[in-house]
């Protein structure tokens, strides 16, 4: 098997595969590196429309170091295209336990008011190594969306194993309305850190020039400060 085993979904195209290539690309620029998360977002999204139809009411679900980048893509084009969204934002304390298990507990979370009536789900993520982060925050919320038709889960990139890893942990009368909306799937993982090889470059937190986890500082999102502070 070769160092960068990529297999690519059908609608990863050129331009696409452009930005995942700037996400390596600009591992020492975080400016540029947003732009691209934020484009990778938009592109996810354009392929989101055509299933989320006129949704009345869409749930986006997002960490904290996601919000105004990966999910402002996503949430600009659906909004774009009358899909009305509602925004779940959660600070995870995302760590190995010594049995190389992760755990991701939420320690802050800021949830737009109105979101009940969610006819689907959009949780997004800048990679999904395992399934340990979306897990936690779909769980979250599940008491709150049992109504939703669809959940679909966005990431640029994710580990070969993270579908399968997902669908195990949830009944399948959740697990069923799961679609896996990705460009890239890597089949290589650090064995230190756990994160995917080639994957979007490392720890999401540095490379978008964030000092560390948004949970273990006082990192607040401009999405969250203009949905809390200007209604």
């Amino acid at each position: 098997m070769g160092m960068n085993e990529r297999t690519y979904s059908s609608i990863a195209n050129n331009l696409a595969k452009d930005h995942l290539q700037g996400l390596l690309d600009s591992k020492n620029n975080p400016r540029d590196y947003r732009v691209h998360m934020e484009e990778l977002g938009k592109l996810l999204a354009e392929s989101l429309v055509p299933e989320l139809g006129k949704s009345n009411k869409c749930l986006v679900i997002s960490t904290a170091e996601d919000a105004d980048f990966l999910q402002a893509g996503v949430k600009s084009v659906l909004n774009k295209n009358q899909i009305s969204t509602k925004l779940a934002v959660f600070w995870n304390n995302h760590y190995q336990l010594p049995s190389k298990n992760s755990v991701a507990p939420i320690v802050h979370k800021f949830i737009e008011p109105g979101f009940e009536q969610t006819d689907n789900v959009v949780i997004v993520k800048s990679v999904m190594s395992g399934s340990c982060v979306v897990r936690t925050n779909l769980i979250a919320m599940l008491n709150q969306i049992k109504n939703a038709k669809q959940i679909f889960i966005v990431s640029p990139v994710i580990h070969k194993n993270s579908e399968e890893s997902l669908v195990k942990e949830f009944p399948s009368d959740i697990s069923s309305k799961f679609h896996f909306v990705y460009f890239a799937k890597d089949s290589q993982k650090d064995s230190n850190s756990g994160e995917v090889i080639p994957g979007i470059g490392g720890q999401v937190y540095e490379l978008l020039g964030l000092v560390n986890q948004p949970a273990l500082t006082s990192y607040m999102p401009k999405t969250v400060e203009r949905l809390a502070f200007n209604f």
